[in-house]
Formats: C-alpha cells, sequence, structure tokens
C-alpha cells in the first residue's frame, strides 16, 4: 500500500530514524496507516466496535522509531528538577505495588482532522485520520500517585511552586501535565505495564507507560524514562509549540499569528464530547424501508459520562436515543471518573423518501449537558485538532432490488465470486436476492431448484454464501475460517475506499 506523505511538524523526518527493529509483525494487516515511519495508523471501523479495542487494532501515533528495550536492564526515576531522581524497576513496581485494572480511552487530538479537509475552509497540518485515532484497552498497572510519593513527591509540592509533572520517554517525546491531576482524588493515574491482559506491545510502550485518563492521549507518554517535578511546563513543540494548540477558524497559516501568542495558549488537556458512526460503512448500498443497523462510540473527557446519544435519519429533522453500554459500573453519571467511551447501538428503518445520498448523524451529550456542534466548519482550525461536530455516514439508496452476479450464482465462497448488482425481477422473500427468470419450479415433493441456484446447502436462503468457518461477515453473512480472513474479505469487497490510493 502506498501511504500519503502527510505533513505533521510533530514528528521525526523517515530520513532522520533508525527504523530497522520496528515491530512490523506485531501490526494487524488492516490498520490504516498515514505514515510508515514513523509508524501511525488507525483500525478500520470494524476494530472499534468492541469496548476494548484488539491490542494489534489499537491506534498507533509515534513521533520517531519504536525503542527496543530489555525489561530486566529497565529502570526509569521519579523526583524533583535539579534533584536526585529515585529509580525503580519493573520487577519494582510488580512486587511492591497494589496492582489495579483501569478501562481508558486514549484519542489522539486529531481523530477525524480528514472531515476539516474542505476546498471551502482549507487544508489542515497533521495527519489526516478518520474516525478511528482513538482506541480503548484495559490496562494494569499500579498507582502513579502512590510511587511518586515513595520517590518523595507528595501534594505539598504545589505549595511550594511546583505545578507540574514532566514525563519523558526513552525516545526523548515529552509533555508536561497540571501536578494537581495526579493528586486530586479518584484521579486513576497509573503507571501500565499490561494492556488487555497482555504485556504492552512495542507499538503501545513496552515495557512501562504512563495512562493519565480523561486527557488526551498525548498526555500517556509511551517508554517511559524518567518523572519530574517542575515548577514550569516543558519547552517544546508537543507543550508550549502548535502542535496541541486550536487557533481560530480565520487563521489559514502560522504566519498569521506570533510564536508569543501560540506559547500563550494553553495546550490541550481534555477532549470535548465526541462520537461516530462505525456501522455501516460509508458508501454502503440501503433500500428505503430497510431496516438498518448502525453502531459506534461516543467518548467525554475529564471523567464526564456519555448519558445519551441521539441518532437521526432524516438529516436532523427528527431524533431518536441510541442503547448504549459502558465499559463498567464505576463509569457512570456523575463518577468524574467515566474514563472509557460509551458503544452505542441503533436500529432504524431507511425513510421511503430517502434521497439518492443521505446522511445518518449521531450526536452525543455527557452529563454536564456538553452537546457536539451540528457542522466541522465554525471550529476548524489550522491544525485540525478537536473535531467533535456530530458524527455521520453518508449512504446510498437503491431504488430496485439486488441481484446477484453470474460469478456469485456459483457459490463457492470465494472473494472474486460475491458479488452484488441492482435489478432484477424476482426477489427471494428470505434474503433479498434477485433474478432475471424465476427458474425454481414447484414439484411434487416441494420447492426444486435449480443446478444454477444452489448453493452449499441447497437452500434458496443461502445462494452464493459460502457457509463453512467461524467468522462470519455482518455484511453478506459469508463465513471464514480465520479472522485474518474475515479481515481481508472486507477490504477487498466492503471497504468503500477499496479502490482509491492512500
Amino acid at each position: 500500500m502506498t501511504v500519503t506523505k502527510s505533513v505533521d511538524v510533530t514528528q521525526m523526518s523517515e530520513k532522520d530514524g533508525e527504523w530497522g527493529n520496528e515491530p512490523v509483525q506485531d501490526r494487524h494487516p488492516d490498520m490504516i496507516p498515514h505514515t510508515d515511519r514513523p509508524f501511525n495508523a488507525e483500525p478500520p471501523n470494524y476494530g472499534l466496535r468492541d469496548m476494548c479495542t484488539k491490542n494489534n487494532l489499537h491506534y498507533v501515533r509515534q513521533h520517531c522509531p519504536v525503542p527496543v528495550v530489555d525489561e530486566k536492564a529497565y529502570r526509569f526515576s521519579i523526583g524533583f528538577e535539579g534533584g536526585e531522581l529515585k529509580k525503580f524497576s519493573l520487577d519494582d513496581l510488580k512486587n511492591n505495588e497494589k496492582h489495579k485494572e483501569l478501562h481508558c480511552t486514549l484519542m489522539c487530538t486529531g481523530n477525524r482532522r480528514s472531515e476539516f479537509n474542505t476546498e471551502k475552509d482549507g487544508e489542515t497540518m497533521g495527519l489526516k485520520w478518520k474516525n478511528g485515532s482513538i482506541s480503548t484497552a484495559l490496562w494494569t498497572g499500579c498507582s502513579l500517585t502512590d510511587v511518586m510519593k515513595k520517590a518523595g513527591v507528595t501534594e505539598e509540592a504545589e505549595d511550594n511552586g511546583y505545578h507540574f509533572v514532566t514525563f519523558h520517554g526513552i525516545e526523548d517525546y515529552h509533555i508536561s501535565v497540571p501536578i494537581r491531576k495526579i493528586f486530586q482524588r479518584d484521579n486513576d493515574c497509573t503507571l501500565a505495564w499490561m494492556m488487555n491482559g497482555e504485556p504492552l506491545p512495542r507499538d503501545h510502550g513496552y515495557p512501562l507507560r504512563v495512562i493519565i485518563p480523561g486527557f488526551v492521549g498525548a498526555r500517556s507518554v509511551k517508554w517511559i524514562d524518567r518523572i519530574v517535578v517542575t515548577k514550569e511546563e516543558t519547552e517544546g513543540t508537543h507543550q508550549r509549540g502548535i502542535a496541541y494548540k486550536q487557533l481560530g477558524p480565520n487563521k489559514k497559516s502560522l504566519g498569521s499569528v506570533t510564536k508569543e501568542y501560540i506559547e500563550s495558549l494553553p495546550p490541550i488537556d481534555h477532549v470535548p464530547i465526541t462520537s461516530a458512526i462505525t456501522m455501516p460503512e460509508p458508501g454502503t448500498s440501503v433500500r428505503p424501508g430497510q431496516t438498518l443497523e448502525l453502531a459506534g462510540y461516543a467518548y467525554a473527557g475529564a471523567g464526564l459520562a456519555v448519558i445519551r446519544v441521539d441518532v437521526s435519519v432524516d438529516g436532523g429533522a427528527t431524533w431518536d436515543q441510541a442503547d448504549i453500554q459502558r465499559a463498567d459500573a464505576s463509569q457512570g453519571p456523575r463518577s468524574l471518573r467515566a474514563w472509557a467511551w460509551v458503544q452505542w447501538r441503533y436500529t432504524a428503518k431507511v425513510p421511503d423518501n430517502a434521497p439518492d445520498n443521505f446522511k445518518v448523524f449521531a450526536k452525543a451529550v455527557d452529563d454536564q449537558y456538553n452537546q457536539q456542534p451540528h457542522d466541522p466548519a465554525p471550529i476548524w482550525n489550522l491544525r485540525g485538532i478537536l473535531n467533535t461536530a456530530w458524527g455521520q455516514v453518508q449512504l446510498k439508496v437503491a431504488k430496485g432490488g439486488l441481484e446477484i452476479t453470474d460469478e456469485a450464482k456459483s457459490g463457492d465462497g470465494t472473494l472474486t465470486n460475491v458479488g452484488i448488482k441492482l435489478g432484477g425481477k424476482f426477489e427471494c422473500e428470505h434474503c433479498r436476492q434477485i433474478f432475471e427468470t424465476d427458474r425454481a419450479q414447484v414439484a411434487k415433493g416441494g420447492l426444486e431448484i435449480t443446478d444454477e441456484a444452489k448453493s452449499g446447502d441447497g437452500t434458496l436462503t443461502n445462494v452464493g454464501i459460502k457457509l463453512g468457518g467461524k467468522f462470519e461477515c455482518e455484511h453478506c453473512r459469508q463465513m471464514f475460517e480465520t479472522d485474518r480472513a474475515l479481515g481481508l474479505h472486507f477490504k477487498f469487497i466492503h471497504d468503500p475506499n477499496r479502490h482509491q490510493e492512500d
């Protein structure tokens, strides 16, 4: 796959790194890359429908080559700037600290940036993320606050003028967070060494990373090297520069503002309420009156809980509420600990008067009744961050029926022999497949099926459908022996972007 060379001011140039030790074998082949070096990629929509994203489908955001770390020799340190730092090993944490588990969503501030890039508003600076630079995992580790106290850092540090905690990664990525976040009640800040019950993958911070729940993903530093308590926030583009700051929609170039103005702005800490539709896929063909199964996610930062997801299938004229599922019972309204997204589901009917191309919308509400803006245009910004406009998907309305192509009539279940086209006169009431002629005849023993129409089990319902296997395609009901085969089938058959160059 040819990857678009996206301009991103926050990451190392491909020619400047050592790329021979990248964990390529750990990366799912269905990940959608935006740059190869460093590897920045998001999962396809099917990878965003589970409460916990699979490790190899969790979005990946890198700024440099992935470090190679020897766990036994690994040490990280904590302390005050200008003072002696206390060193810890991973075994120190595993053997001496109380273990904890935390469902937490991480989201890149550039999630859905690609929707900002229009001819009217202009191009933004950064990777062209779709709606997949967000993922959720069950993180296992120990309390960051407890370990900092063992290193001699307490909440009294702020009274002495220390306002920030600065995290440094092994690869020298570094950012700061307010120290009060680390010491506030129920902060749940975690030093994590496991992800979804497995050791951290290298792409996600092996052997140890910080999880700062409720903050943007950029604050959860991977491959942690040292944690330094500072009076001022750190220097650098990721903290004081443009990387995580939002300019007004009228500012179309960095030359329109001064460096001093950019540095005077605070970096983004929390993600405003947002949502997305992950099913059906964009460009899916549907028919008027058809039942439409919708799914997606909704998320709010700062520990605010999503309390409602509204769905509209008529352009926003009318709305109804989706069913939502939380990661666990502790993350409910007014808990201030709703660190994970909700997954939502809704069953609708395609309107009888739906236009050829029509949009389905979703918008979420949190427990402080913050809601999403309607349109991306008023919140457009040069860096393309925090596109929290209504989630949407555009579908195609087919006015006729579905006809099985000649290739699909064989029913052998191969990728090349699964094709649907519009038209036809005779529709099967069980599966909506359309045939040009009524060649099925009623015999004395019941319904007789011609050789051309026979499927693996001889039923009309399963004409053209492969029945064997463990993994079912939700779009066409074909079965496959492996999840990888199912993923490839989706990529080459159902993915609306399959004919586009990345």
